[in-house]
């Protein structure tokens, strides 16, 4: 019986084309069907018509929002409605879609006091339905689809030309608004007598890269405890003061760690947008201000850096894993908390914000000389 019974399931057809094999089963009304399309199609309407709304929530509750980024999330849901109703012409027929659930046409109402930081308080507010259709979706790796991509500050470069050309100067200054904003430190002179090793642009290039990377590995949504742990994971010359020969070598470093790292799963491609994210930083936004994507890209690991060392102060007591005290979101999702995260050795903190103030203020020092 058992051998039929693998048989008859290796061969039972999408219950929704009756044409193709069945893949997947769905959690709400246990019906097997074979890809995405059959899950969205008019047949099984009833029980995905919601099913990308309340993805986004979890995506955007792990990260420190504000009223903006709110606001931004109840706008993503809303264009996700539009789309996957496609055969309303108003956003206000969804009461018809579903009138048997009045409840998601207050899904505005039901999110908009919530603290978006808490995934449980989130998870609570869902229907029983949305639960099982943000479960699918998770299952088959299409949250990322939702998430608007992030447009990274370093990417505009001003040619060179003999002449200055008022429209370029203009869209550098705008571009230059976007940046991080450069800290301050002390002058190079003050901090060291000695002439540093010329070793030390090769090792900056090993943050950059690295900086690089997470950046565009968060979507440029950047959790400082999350962020600062991922940042010593790949940047050897921050974590165990290794030094580079190369700048190459430096840049393949970080790379060489993101294949390794148990925490990270990327590919060449994206390592390869890396590399070309370092290069157009340390070339910046122009010959002018060569020097000024480098500076901003150490001023924002340092915030990072400063805000990881402030939270494990503050957190100290909740940085181990306490069942007890989980929510249900917690619980049946553990993998999306950061109790994955490495511990954070506070020292080791406080000396890699010194090391970072080092080299921005020696590219204080250089006079657009990276």
């Amino acid at each position: 019986m058992s051998k039929e019974s693998t048989e008859s399931k290796q061969t039972r057809l999408c219950g929704l084309c009756d044409d193709k094999p069945s893949k997947y089963c769905c959690p709400r009304c246990e019906i097997f069907y074979c890809s995405l399309d059959c899950y969205k199609s008019e047949k099984h309407e009833g029980c995905s018509e919601s099913f990308y709304r309340e993805c986004v929530n979890e995506e955007l509750a792990s990260y420190q929002v504000g009223d903006d980024a709110k606001t931004k999330m109840i706008d993503i849901l809303k264009k996700m409605h539009e789309n996957e109703d496609d055969h309303v012409d108003e956003i206000e027929n969804v009461e018809e879609i579903d009138s048997d659930d009045g409840s998601e046409i207050d899904l505005h109402t039901r999110i908009q006091d919530l603290n978006l930081d808490d995934p449980d308080a989130l998870w609570n507010a869902l229907t029983e339905d949305e639960r099982n259709d943000f479960e699918a979706m998770l299952n088959q790796g299409d949250v990322g689809t939702l998430i608007p991509q992030w447009e990274p500050w370093w990417l505009f470069t001003k040619e060179k030309k003999l002449i200055d050309d008022v429209k370029e100067s203009n869209e550098e200054t705008e571009a230059l608004k976007k940046c991080p904003e450069i800290k301050s430190v002390p002058k190079f002179t003050s901090l060291t007598t000695v002439k540093p090793s010329p070793a030390i642009r090769f090792n900056m290039a090993n943050i950059v890269a690295s900086y690089a990377f997470i950046m565009r590995y968060f979507n440029g949504e950047i959790e400082p405890m999350e962020a600062g742990s991922y940042l010593l994971e790949i940047c050897t010359n921050l974590n165990s003061n290794n030094n580079f020969d190369d700048p190459e070598s430096a840049v393949e470093s970080v790379a060489q760690r993101c294949l390794q790292s148990e925490l990270i799963q990327t590919d060449e491609a994206s390592l390869d947008v890396m590399r070309n994210d370092t290069l157009q930083i340390l070339q910046g936004p122009s010959e002018e201000n060569k020097l000024h994507y480098t500076k901003a890209t150490f001023s924002h690991v340092i915030q990072i850096f400063t805000d990881t060392k402030s939270l494990c102060r503050r957190n100290k007591m909740d940085l181990k894993d306490n069942s007890n005290n989980k929510g249900m979101f917690s619980r049946k999702f553990p993998e999306h908390n950061k109790n994955h995260l490495p511990n954070i050795d506070i020292s080791k903190v406080k000396k890699v914000i010194k090391k970072l103030e080092y080299y921005l203020s020696f590219l204080d020092s250089c006079d657009n000389q990276v």
